[in-house]
């Protein structure tokens, strides 16, 4: 049932991508024919060949229920792959200046030579916002990019010369001696002004997005807040400033938050997002410091690090009464004593573990619910007991150069401890095909879990034990 929805899934994601693809298609035709025709007729003398009255294409038979949702499957990728579509047709800009829904997805996305930071970036938010009318907005401000001040004017005056020095040796001169002279002092402190314009209208962009008095972030319903990689405040401080204040802003309508931060100052969180269901951080604190409301969440993905303070907090998770999804990325494998914290999550179906299993040792989740345990890690000596339908071990990023013997002794141990798994898939093995050769020997000698249906290692075959009985 489990793969069963996921390929209906991939099928129907594709099947959304073809039609866009095919819309694309369309759109850089339609414009192409466009340019040719407008150049037939103001030709001196020229004479259009062909139907007086061509047919109208086929997609102009669309009803506007089915076009609008082309539109929205468009819009998915953002608000900005709209205005394409107004050129078209009277009929496509008419459609896409009344539907709100097609102006709701906001992205600011930034890359490192700040190219889409411009004065039409604003007039874009603003757009966005107008013809949005009420609707619920998702916003990504994603400054993970932004460049420091003396990287970015490097970068700009080492292009300028690449475009404007002819002689290839001046122009390697050049390049080397700018290099070494940004690697020192130089650069640091200085105000470059066609820098500080970008910044400026960076941080005009974001005064749109949240409005006067933040009237606009009530509006929000999903977000992606990322701040920039590096902590050079002397260049990014009103950047910076400004993304930490949408900590502290009220968001009733907030559903989905995306954030590498939080300020654990803020004690009020709870009451600032009291609609928030799915929570995704990377921010390095433990999850019990996290200021929101953990009982109404339904998705919770976090990073997770291996230490004393941090294992204890995880008893916070036991608020999570209506979580669903819960992914975990974990660091470090530090030894706690003590007994394993108990974790009880009755409506979890999803578990995805990351990194260290090392977790595992010192906290224990019941959820009789759980449908998917995805564990993405290295091999451990004990595997704790998993309870799922569905289980898939991805050890492809952390096992390497195990013997046979040590690979063998891991799957069994792990495929001992199954309950009602029905179907396991098992990815990254060294020595896949032995340790496959092993599992068949013991599905015939009826040495594997009655509850086990099937077993896929990656690279060697699958065992189906249902058509074996």
């Amino acid at each position: 049932m489990v793969s069963l929805l996921s390929t209906c899934e991939q099928q129907i994601t594709e099947l959304s991508h073809q039609i866009y693809s095919k819309l694309q298609e369309y759109v850089d035709l339609r414009t192409s024919i466009d340019r040719s025709c407008h150049s037939w007729s103001t030709a001196e003398g020229s004479e259009v060949v062909g139907e007086t009255n061509p047919k109208p294409p086929p997609i102009s038979r669309c009803p506007d229920v089915i076009l609008n949702s082309i539109f929205e499957i468009v819009a998915e990728e953002g608000s900005h792959k709209i205005p394409p579509l107004l050129t078209v047709s009277k009929r496509f800009h008419r459609l896409a200046m009344s539907n709100p829904l097609l102006w709701t997805k906001i992205f600011i996305v930034l890359h490192e030579d700040l190219a889409g930071i411009n004065s039409l970036s604003t007039l874009y938010v603003n757009a966005c916002l107008e013809r949005s009318g009420d609707a619920l907005l998702d916003v990504v401000l994603d400054c993970r990019s932004l460049p420091q001040r003396r990287v970015y004017m490097q970068a700009y005056i080492c292009d300028l010369i690449r475009r404007s020095v002819e002689d290839k040796q001046d122009k390697i001169d050049i390049l080397d001696y700018l290099s070494c002279e940004f690697r020192g002092e130089v650069g640091y402190g200085c105000q470059y002004p066609l820098y500080e314009r970008k910044l400026e209208l960076l941080l005009g962009i974001i005064r749109t997005l949240t409005g006067p008095e933040n009237v606009h972030v009530r509006r929000w319903r999903s977000t992606i807040i990322s701040s920039p990689y590096f902590d050079d405040l002397d260049s990014v401080g009103g950047v910076d400033e400004a993304m930490r204040s949408l900590l502290g802003v009220e968001m009733p309508n907030l559903q989905s938050l995306l954030i590498d931060r939080f300020d654990e100052s803020k004690s009020d969180g709870p009451s600032l997002w009291p609609a928030l269901r799915e929570l995704t951080t990377s921010a390095m604190i433990p999850i019990g410091r996290v200021p929101i409301d953990f009982t109404s969440l339904t998705s919770l993905n976090f990073h997770h690090y291996n230490y004393g303070g941090y294992i204890s907090n995880f008893s916070t998770l036991s608020q999570c009464v209506a979580l669903q999804e819960l992914t975990i990325n974990c660091f470090g494998g530090a030894i706690i004593n003590g007994p394993p914290i108990e974790v009880g999550l009755p409506m979890l179906t999803l578990l995805v573990l990351e990194g260290h299993v090392g977790l595992l040792d010192y906290v224990r989740f019941i959820s009789p619910k759980l449908e998917d345990w995805s564990l993405h890690c290295e091999p451990c000596n004990k595997f704790p007991d998993v309870d799922a339908v569905y289980v898939q071990w991805d050890c492809r990023k952390a096992w390497n150069g195990n013997s046979l013997d040590a690979e063998r002794s891991c799957l069994l141990q792990l495929l001992s401890s199954f309950k009602r798994t029905r179907i396991f898939k098992l990815l990254g093995l060294d020595h896949a095909k032995p340790c496959f050769a092993d599992v068949c020997r013991m599905g015939k000698e009826k040495r594997l879990p009655s509850c086990l249906e099937v077993i896929d290692i990656d690279g060697a075959g699958s065992l189906n034990l249902v058509e074996n009985d």
